[in-house]
């Protein structure tokens, strides 16, 4: 289970030519914004988690239990969400 919070941020992006192309094998050139997002989550003793998007007002909670039982094959793991 996850036992701390979680911070992580990425900066934007602009694709400013080849977007599509880059699905054929083809180049495409895109630049990083001065823009950032942010996500936290962070868990709870009562069994939840919650996820904050501050940047944009977003704030969920879930069942740790309930996360837990989704399928998360594709991501190529243990097929696990917590360890």
């Amino acid at each position: 289970m996850l036992s701390e919070v979680l911070l992580v941020s990425a900066p934007g992006k602009v694709i400013l030519h080849g977007e599509h192309a880059v699905v054929h094998g083809k180049v495409a050139l895109a630049v990083a914004l001065n823009l950032r997002t942010f996500l936290r989550l962070e868990p709870h003793s009562n069994g939840k988690v919650d996820l904050s998007l501050p940047n944009i007002g977003i704030k969920r909670a879930w069942d740790v239990a309930g996360l837990q039982s989704l399928d998360t094959s594709f991501l190529g793991g243990p097929g696990r969400i917590w360890s």
